[in-house]
């Protein structure tokens, strides 16, 4: 059984996934795959580099090695053209079965060329010159005979068909949006579907062929990290394109008349908007026996062990925006889907129990705060962990501090940043102690206060950004900041809401860290090490760090801390997704770098102040 704060804490499904993985503390990396390459990589990481990772893992005391969604996608991994393939640019060029590696070698030198894999990021171009490559391997290897292949194809129609006939559309008729098809497409006419079919048997053919190749090559790298004691986790990230087969197919499963989003809070006044993504319909889809989400994960169990739930509070209720509301409202107008508290209980119940009896997998969930909090203790009621923060896990009701490493709930996976975060080094010297200044902004409007010259009296001003503002130190109370702005106590409600959790955050995480002497402005490797080290020390089952935080740690990175991070959410830009290790996978795995890291995680470790 798992304790929570030194109680039982029984759980009604999970029971025998916690049996097979075991509760023992693991430390986890997160380590992207486009992120990563080695001397033999064909202008992105690829599945055999993924078995580098393990040994990395292996070598360094991981025992989790965490992936980002690995679907086939346009621009983000957290938009793909299916929720099941698999991303054809992180094919092993120089391991496809049944092509001779003779055939395979021009191609792989000739996007080593065009794609040169050390300028520090990742050109999204190379997907296309793999499958150009890809597509005329598979034209000289006519016809696969293999007995796998069509044993794969016929395991797989669930899904595979629709995905393949998606995207030989895509490639031999029209590569714009499903919902500008002709209408014979668009509508998938039975007669118009089965002429192209036969007309474009072999393009169809090939796509299937491509997931064939990934499907075996993932396995195996699943296998291999398996032998070596490391778990692969996967996302399963919330989220289909609207420009998917998936939506294309199945469209009773999706709202195309309204789009995610979340609701108003202090950091975003307008809530948010999730571009133009479909809701799910979940009440068709639980109509369903939850079909299309069983198949979904039954088919990712081929390649992971544990599977991170993105966005998991959209489980059990979703802020919805209609898709005809103007962009610039952002998330104003939307509502909740379901929308009592009842209907959202029980359908997140719903969603999560049949996806538990459904995989073999483990499943943990992305921090639900704070929209959908109040489900947290459901979820570990199921036996899932939620994902937690350092820098957010807070006693938010009660002293506003970080929650102590001994006082966590050990049913918690708890990290320094994620994909969407900043790199622990950006928080600690540009984040940490802060608000953003768009609350004191709105706080000076209704207030009849001059921003300009408030934000000097109360913000040291070369610690402090456009977007970030420092408290100064001497704004040290309730009493202080009203006085300052010349406003009664009682004015200040949300303002002071905001004070007080950022308010000396650097000096309260400074002790909570053990470091001597006077919090320092600067990020330096001792600070990530120690940050690293509480983390990995916390009272939770697991930890993860990010492999940006250790190469921090190690010197790797230095400088601006803010030019390194996989996403910056809410903008567009090569710079998102593309970033690369300024170590290949061969200087990652030379001992004098492992033995640093290995330090920390052993040191770690043998902290256990775990009641699992």
């Amino acid at each position: 059984m798992i304790t929570s704060q030194g109680s039982m804490m029984p759980y009604l499904y999970g029971a025998n996934k916690w049996d097979r993985i075991g509760i023992e503390k693991r430390a986890g990396l997160l380590a992207p795959l486009f992120s990563l390459h080695s001397k033999r990589s064909a202008g992105v990481g690829d599945l055999e580099d993924l078995k580098r990772a393990v040994d990395w893992c292996e070598r360094t005391g991981h025992t989790i090695l965490q992936l980002l969604p690995m679907s086939d996608y346009y621009n983000t991994p957290y938009s793909t053209t299916t929720l099941f393939a698999v991303e054809p640019m992180y094919m092993a060029m120089d391991h496809l079965l049944g092509v001779a590696k003779e055939a395979v070698e021009p191609y792989i030198q000739g996007i080593r060329e065009q794609f040169p894999i050390d300028k520090g990021f990742m050109d999204l171009n190379v997907k296309h010159a793999k499958i150009n490559a890809l597509h005329d391997l598979f034209q000289q290897v006519q016809p696969v005979e293999s007995p796998a292949f069509h044993d794969y194809m016929a395991a797989n129609k669930y899904w595979l068909d629709d995905y393949a006939l998606f995207c030989a559309l895509k490639m031999n008729y029209s590569p714009n949006f499903w919902e500008a098809w002709e209408p014979r497409y668009r509508d998938r006419d039975p007669e118009a579907i089965e002429q192209f079919c036969e007309e474009h048997a072999l393009s169809i053919l090939f796509i299937k062929w491509m997931q064939w190749q990934l499907y075996e090559q993932f396995k195996a790298a699943k296998a291999y990290a398996n032998s070596k004691n490391v778990l692969l986790m996967g996302d399963l990230f919330y989220v289909s394109a609207r420009d998917s087969s998936d939506v294309w197919a199945r469209g009773k499963y999706f709202r195309l008349d309204l789009v995610p989003g979340l609701p108003p809070e202090p950091s975003h006044v307008k809530g948010q908007r999730w571009g133009d993504q479909p809701i799910y319909n979940w009440q068709a889809i639980i109509a369903d026996d939850c079909e299309l989400y069983k198949k979904r994960l039954q088919y990712n169990q081929n390649f992971f062990d544990i599977m991170r739930l993105d966005a998991a509070s959209t489980l059990f209720k979703m802020w919805c925006i209609p898709r005809e509301e103007p962009s610039e409202n952002l998330g104003l107008n939307g509502f909740y889907y379901p929308g009592t508290p009842q209907e959202q209980e029980e359908q997140g119940r719903t969603m999560l129990t049949a996806m538990l009896d459904s995989t073999t997998m483990m499943l943990c969930a992305e921090n639900l705060a704070p929209f959908g909090e109040e489900f947290t203790p459901i979820v570990r009621e199921l036996g899932i962990p939620p994902i937690n923060f350092q820098r957010w896990d807070k006693d938010w009701d009660g002293t506003k501090g970080f929650t102590l490493p001994e006082e966590h709930d050990p049913l918690t996976v708890f990290i320094l940043s994620n994909h969407d975060t900043s790199i622990w080094g950006d928080w600690w010297e540009n984040e940490a102690g802060t608000i953003d200044a768009s609350i004191f902004m709105e706080y000076c409007g209704k207030a009849g206060l001059d921003y300009e010259e408030m934000k000097v009296i109360i913000f040291e001003e070369t610690l402090s950004s456009d977007n970030k503002l420092r408290w100064r130190n001497h704004v040290n109370s309730h009493d202080k900041l009203a006085e300052l702005l010349g406003r009664p106590k009682m004015d200040l409600y949300d303002l002071y809401h905001s004070y007080v959790l950022s308010y000396g955050e650097k000096e309260m995480l400074w002790a909570i860290m053990g470091l001597e002497g006077a919090a320092r402005e600067k990020c330096d490797h001792e600070i990530i090490r120690a940050a690293i080290h509480s983390v990995q020390s916390s009272n939770a089952v697991w930890s993860i760090t990010s492999i940006l935080d250790y190469l921090s740690m190690l010197g790797a990175i230095e400088g601006d801390y803010r030019e390194f991070r996989y996403n910056r959410p809410g903008t567009c830009g090569d710079w998102n997704w593309t970033i690369t290790s300024p170590l290949a996978m061969e200087e990652l795995l030379e001992e004098s770098v492992c033995s640093q890291v290995r330090a920390v995680v052993e040191s770690s470790m043998s902290i256990s102040t775990s009641s699992v």
